[in-house]
């Protein structure tokens, strides 16, 4: 199926990924993962079979396409919540912005909950695969994305608030997204607002609690 949208076939090759990612999400949000397939993502970008398996070698390549840009987006919150400027420092300021900057990525996650859900099918479905299976190590991917925005989130707002960290940082980290997403996953269940709220407050004081001043 050739594209009869004027200046599609114009497209480089990573403008073509990315559009190609973002109709297997359209996808996706309206079916589940499920509802993702070559022939669907063809046709819901208009271009031809051929266009897709040029740009993605089968549809496990496209899915963690899909996977690795719904992490980013979550958790580009974090790295963004960090404002510019000099900030306030110690500890009292680190919790203050580490309590925005997971309140942040639990508002992206209210306001696009498919998205998250997605991150969850996916995961399952990745570790329920054979471990031959190209899928299988999806899951470990996606855990090591957010483990390398959420260093790269404690580095900078310690490193800002004058405060170094007591406890091993990935350690730390680790601990941290695992209370961050239990809060949204349990916030997909009951979505009571408030209770997310004072988990991700009790999160960041218990990470504040894990700094020192300098």
């Amino acid at each position: 199926m050739r594209s009869d949208v004027p200046g599609t076939r114009r497209l480089s090759v990573e403008d073509r990924r990315a559009q190609l990612v973002e109709c297997a999400l359209t996808l996706a949000d309206r079916g589940g993962m499920s509802a993702v397939t070559v022939r669907g993502v063809a046709e819901e970008a208009k271009v031809s079979l051929g266009v897709v398996h040029y740009c993605f070698d089968d549809k496990e390549q496209l899915v963690a396409a899909m996977i690795e840009k719904v992490i980013a987006e979550q958790l580009e919150a974090l790295i963004g919540s960090i404002p510019t400027g000099t900030l306030a420092t110690g500890r009292d300021a680190l919790r203050t912005w580490v309590d925005e900057a997971l309140t942040a990525v639990w508002r992206r996650a209210a306001e696009y909950p498919d998205r998250w859900l997605l991150m969850i099918e996916s995961m399952l479905f990745s570790l329920r695969q054979p471990i031959e299976s190209a899928s299988a190590g999806q899951a470990m991917v996606q855990h090591q994305t957010a483990e390398k925005y959420g260093r790269a989130y404690l580095s900078e707002i310690g490193e800002r608030c004058q405060m170094r960290w007591d406890i091993e940082e990935r350690t730390l980290v680790r601990a941290a997204l695992q209370m961050l997403f239990g809060t949204v996953q349990w916030w997909l269940v009951d979505r009571d607002d408030a209770a997310a709220r004072n988990s991700l407050t009790v999160v960041a004081g218990w990470i504040a609690d894990s700094a020192s001043p300098k």
